[in-house]
């Protein structure tokens, strides 16, 4: 009798134990939100049926060492990598370019220090450089699934010639205080508004001249302004006759038109999806207002000499959220 009660506790003891229930939580580090942790199911009761419990085999204590070091040795190895193919890039990795890229699978997270990166329902994102980009830039895409692919961009460097502006208005070189004040919230103004983005995709057709004449200045030149420093040039000038049509390079929504802004003079900006947007300053005439769509070729505006200018021309600058990029490789990535 007391070999049979001994028995049973045996049972019921090892029925408790196999009967405990355990959980696990997970986090996927999505971008904007996290799917709650999945719970591990119960592990099945032991029923009073089961086969007698045996003493342990000494000879299965090596495997479930060596059980152990393999999930060891699998974990120190890190998530599985991705295959390169699940990311396409177009266009060049280059000082002030702008790269198209689409990814082949669901985004867990990504993770591309110094760049702000939105990316479409269909996996499609855009990737600036800005002009003093480093020599090496790396891209960390985790997938839903868990493999993880690293991009290491090389980044070409380039050279801008010194510009040279003079015969302006000694009031547009050295600034006012009340002018400094304005130009300031004029710039958290532009920046307010380059800091947001639509899904729309104008980018995908490629871009067109707004307008076509000879170019005088061109982006990420360091300018000389009567001869003294002037910062940088982030736009294209070119040089047409006050009137001169503006066209939308690509099409987009308007965000912006406004008469007198500090050194810009007349301002359009168009949004072109996912962050980017251009800029056209110098204006003489509106043909568009805020909100309204446009397509490509489009006249928006004519050319003026509003603003900081010695002459009549039409300055085109793009910028990927607060990256400023520049428009004439866009121009050639098209032909």
């Amino acid at each position: 009798m007391r070999v049979a009660v001994i028995v049973v506790s045996l049972l019921t003891i090892a029925a408790c134990d196999r009967g405990a229930p355990s959980s696990s939580s997970s986090t996927t580090g999505a971008q904007a939100s996290a799917d709650p942790a999945p719970m591990a199911s119960a592990a099945p009761v032991a029923s009073a049926s089961s086969a007698p419990v045996e003493a342990p085999d000494a000879s299965a204590v090596p495997a479930a060492a060596d059980t152990a070091d393999a999930a060891a040795a699998a974990a120190d190895a890190g998530p599985p990598a991705a295959d390169d193919s699940r990311l396409s890039v177009e266009g060049r990795a280059v000082q002030g370019g702008l790269l198209r890229a689409k990814l082949n699978g669901k985004l867990r997270r990504m993770a591309f220090p110094g760049h702000r990166v939105t990316v479409s329902d269909e996996g499609e994102f855009l990737i600036a450089f800005s002009r003093n980009a480093p020599a090496q830039e790396k891209l960390t895409i985790t997938f839903d699934d868990g493999q993880v692919l690293e991009k290491l961009f090389d980044v070409e460097p380039r050279k801008f010639e010194v510009d040279k502006v003079d015969r302006l208005p000694e009031n547009m070189v050295k600034l006012d205080m009340a002018t400094r004040v304005k130009l300031t919230q004029t710039e958290k103004k532009l920046d307010a508004i380059r800091s947001k983005y639509t899904k729309r995709n104008c980018y995908k057709n490629g871009f067109i001249w707004p307008s076509k004449g000879p170019i005088t200045s061109r982006y990420g030149q360091p300018r000389l302004l009567n001869g003294t420093d002037g910062g940088i040039h982030w736009g294209v000038d070119i040089a047409v006759p006050v009137g001169t049509p503006v066209r939308a390079p690509a099409c987009g929504k308007v965000v912006l038109v406004e008469k007198d802004l500090p050194l810009s003079g007349h301002t359009v900006i168009i949004d072109h999806g996912q962050g980017l947007t251009s800029t056209f300053i110098h204006l003489h005439g509106f043909a568009v207002k805020v909100n309204d769509e446009v397509k490509q070729g489009q006249v928006i505006a004519t050319v003026g000499m509003t603003g900081r200018t010695n002459g009549p021309h039409l300055d085109w600058r793009m910028n990927l959220f607060e990256t400023r990029v520049d428009p004439e490789l866009l121009i050639s990535a098209a032909k």
